[in-house]
């Protein structure tokens, strides 16, 4: 168990729950309806928003595989930590995942609170968005979970 993972773990900023399909699936359809919101935001050049609601994509989608694994987290990081622990140090997904997340992290933090953004940064959290929905959402789509349609 990885040190970032046992410590989440030991503040409770992860805590073990029962594995909930309901939530799995309402996390997953609000990661789509966040990622169509930051789509959409894209479209207006309204980058500040697009960069909070693509992390906010990627965030969900990540709740919902914790859900699915039995987990609930308390924080950003943890929840980090803990897709790292449970699914791509194992391999069973790319580490792209958390790399990707976390810069978007990165950039959705510089957005809403240093006013930083811009359409490149919003373009590549949008790239990244979509690419972990499609990630998550097939490998949620194998475990049994419904996901939500295109």
């Amino acid at each position: 168990m990885s040190y970032r993972f046992q410590d989440c773990v030991s503040r409770r900023g992860v805590v073990k729950r029962p594995a909930s399909r309901a939530m799995v699936e309402k996390e997953l359809a609000e990661a789509k309806r966040d990622l169509d919101s930051a789509k959409n935001s894209l479209l207006e050049s309204d980058f500040k928003w697009t960069i909070i609601k693509a992390y906010y994509s990627m965030f969900h989608a990540c709740k919902s595989l914790l859900f699915s694994a039995g987990y609930v987290e308390k924080s950003h990081e943890c929840l980090i930590a803990a897709i790292e622990e449970l699914f791509t140090d194992p391999g069973q997904l790319p580490s792209a995942v958390v790399s990707d997340l976390r810069r978007a992290k990165t950039a959705r933090e510089a957005a809403d609170y240093g006013l930083t953004y811009g359409e490149s940064s919003a373009n590549g959290t949008v790239d990244d968005a979509e690419r972990i929905f499609e990630i998550v959402s097939g490998y949620l789509a194998k475990q049994g979970f419904g996901t939500p349609s295109p």
